[in-house]
């Protein structure tokens, strides 16, 4: 890939006689002091004139966004979006907003969400424009509209999942008359395309602060409308194992998912439907107490569903699948074999069950971390010592033993070998004797002949 330098590409627009303004994320992120590589520009140039200006610099370009008049540049190489100014004209009910381009600046600032995204640069001279008090509002940590409310959600309803995104991600309050504007709209959110509401979902789940988007998707009644699937879990009390009913618990399991965890993702989405199947199953047991026998089974199956209607993906699907279904799982630390049974029914992803075990314990009404201690200690140990194993190599190789048997090649070779290897580890059998080994995988195959009594 190609890209261009930043002050090459605020050169060209200064020769072209073009307004660049550094606009959004940048300067919100920046006021917080958190600088970062976001840097989008506003433009008056149309995306025509902007695509060739960045071709004419010899940078990568991409065009996926051109009809809303964003086209992407790699600059020091980093993706920048340059977009041409806003006039948008949105019609409420459709799934995509459509655009006009606008003049100025100033209605392009008019036209953005929040006022602390309504920040823009001169990238020329640097320059500062503040026309609705985005600056103070960072610095009160407020997430409050640009001008009417409802009609910026009725603009696009996005907005109201994006601002529930930014209190998760920034930590911030939603102002009052904001809130109420995405109450009084929230119904236009089964408009949008299913891709628009997942992609803001899965970054608001990856937030610093996932609890409270979590809980205004739920107070401001969203939550029936994107998650439905989740509705009933408000309100669904639990036994005298939990503190809270399954919502609240389940709100309380995705924050102490770690935002330092590498699988975060995948973690949180697991821990937001790790009990997806407790409403379904609830019942009264004999003792008085409410009973969730088998959630974890059902509650997979709900989540392959839902997975699949969010179009999350395949592959990630089954990740989390595999998570809520052995999340009740629990081994005995000091037994090898149930340690190793449990990690193989992980397929290799027992440290995320573990995390996410960690999680569901929080908010219990017992401490159930030194059992979880002692399970990734013994995971850890029993990993460290099939990795000892897989360096002990066999003394034949694949070829040697389909040369030995004259056979096709299959899952025998993997087991023959496998046991070679750990005699070689429990010092049965030395690492170069291939006379011996020989001997070994001839009595190994005789045993697995058929009709063989052994």
């Amino acid at each position: 890939m190609v890209s261009t330098s930043r002050r090459e590409l605020v050169e060209a627009f200064r020769r072209g006689e073009r307004q660049l303004w550094l606009v959004g994320g940048a300067l919100r992120d920046r006021e917080l002091g958190h600088p970062g590589y976001d840097h989008d520009y506003a433009t008056d140039a149309l995306p025509g004139d902007v695509e060739a200006l960045a071709r004419r610099l010899g940078a990568d370009v991409v065009t996926v966004g051109k009809k809303f008049g964003t086209i992407g540049v790699l600059v020091d190489g980093h993706w920048t979006e340059i977009t041409t100014f806003r006039g948008d004209s949105y019609s409420a009910g459709t799934r995509w907003p459509d655009v006009s381009f606008g003049a100025t600046i100033e209605e392009d600032l008019a036209r953005r969400d929040f006022t602390v995204n309504a920040l823009a640069e001169d990238a020329f001279t640097g320059r500062l424009l503040d026309l609705f008090g985005g600056r103070e509002d960072i610095r009160r940590r407020l997430l409050r509209a640009v001008g009417e409310p409802t009609q910026r959600f009725r603009e696009d309803p996005l907005r109201i999942l994006r601002g529930m995104r930014f209190a998760s991600q920034l930590g911030f309050e939603v102002e009052p008359a904001t809130r109420e504007g995405m109450e009084q709209t929230i119904g236009l959110l089964s408009t949008l395309s299913q891709e628009r509401v997942t992609s803001e979902l899965d970054r608001l789940l990856q937030g610093v602060d996932p609890a409270r988007g979590l809980e205004l998707l739920r107070e401001t009644g969203a939550l029936a409308v994107v998650l439905p699937e989740l509705a009933s879990m408000d309100g669904c009390e639990q036994n005298s194992f939990h503190r809270f009913d399954v919502w609240q618990h389940t709100v309380a399991t995705v924050q102490a998912i770690s935002s330092e965890e590498t699988n975060l993702r995948l973690l949180r989405w697991s821990a937001l439907l790790h009990d997806i199947g407790k409403p379904a199953v609830r019942h009264r047991k004999a003792s008085g107490e409410w009973g969730f026998y088998r959630h974890e089974i059902t509650g997979a199956l709900l989540a392959e569903a839902m997975l699949d209607r969010l179009k999350l993906g395949r592959r990630e699907s089954l990740h989390i699948q595999l998570l809520i279904r052995r999340h009740m799982d629990r081994p005995n630390p000091g037994e090898q074999r149930s340690v190793r049974r449990f990690m193989a029914k992980c397929e290799g992803h027992w440290r995320d069950l573990v995390a996410l075990k960690r999680a569901d314990n929080a908010s219990h009404t017992y401490d159930d971390n030194p059992y979880h201690d002692r399970l990734e200690a013994a995971c850890l140990r029993a990993e460290a010592e099939d990795a000892a194993l897989l360096r002990a190599e066999s003394p034949l190789s694949g070829d040697d033993l389909i040369e030995m048997f004259d056979r096709e090649p299959g899952p025998w070779i993997r087991r023959i070998k496998q046991r070679l290897s750990a005699m070689v580890l429990d010092g049965d059998l030395a690492p170069g004797d291939r006379a011996h080994a020989e001997r070994i995988a001839r009595g190994l195959m005789e045993k697995q002949r058929p009709g063989t009594r052994h």
